[in-house]
């Protein structure tokens, strides 16, 4: 009984590992995605996503997390998709100005375009939409520096800025100052997996 109880915790200790491991990759994972799709200068969406939502994992190591908001210049990071759909559910209101996710979708003047906020937060659609966003935006102004200025904002000093931090996030990207890391099950973890299914098998639960 006593290997038993442990295994289930060793289970629970490791799948909760996994379960953070994935929330960490989705939005690169995303971005490399949809930059492919809707033939986006490679690794643009990924730094944009970096300059909305991005953590800093380790000394060269950055990645973006999901379940980020922004509310009225305020930043809240939850550990869980649950966690911030609450907060959201909780605090929206059509005048508020919330953003939302990976790519820090607002939800004042985007969230017509989506059937619910559970479908904003949602990571792949919440990064396939930017996407879409991106791409009008560069058809309509036929520059990639506009069309990332005009991504945050219109006004002319707010949009400066935020296409300085995106182009030093792209840059140091290309240079590989910035390890990004963008497979939603590494190796190490598939073998992890592997090892206690192994284990459940040979206890026969």
């Amino acid at each position: 009984m006593k290997n038993i109880i442990t295994l289930f915790i060793y289970i629970y200790i490791l799948y909760g590992s996994y379960l953070h491991s994935q929330d960490l990759e989705q939005c690169n994972y995303f971005t490399k995605k949809y930059e492919k799709i809707y033939n986006l200068p490679n690794n643009l969406l990924t730094s944009i996503a970096l300059v909305e939502s991005g953590i800093k994992k380790k000394k060269n190591q950055y990645t973006s997390w999901p379940w980020t908001l922004n509310v009225s210049g305020k930043s809240f990071y939850f550990d869980h998709r649950n966690e911030l759909l609450d907060f959201l559910n909780q605090n929206f209101t059509p005048q508020k100005s919330i953003d939302v996710g990976c790519m820090q979708i607002n939800t004042r003047y985007h969230l017509k375009n989506f059937n619910n906020l559970d479908e904003l937060v949602d990571p792949e659609k919440n990064v396939r939409y930017a996407a879409i966003f991106l791409s009008k935006l560069y058809k309509k102004y036929k520059s990639w520096n506009e069309a990332i200025s005009r991504y945050h904002s219109s006004i002319p000093k707010n949009k400066k800025r935020y296409l300085n931090k995106v182009q030093t996030f792209w840059n140091n990207i290309r240079q590989k100052k910035i390890i990004l890391k963008s497979d939603y099950i590494s190796s190490s973890e598939k073998e992890q997996i592997n090892q206690f299914r192994k284990i459940l098998k040979s206890e026969r639960l």
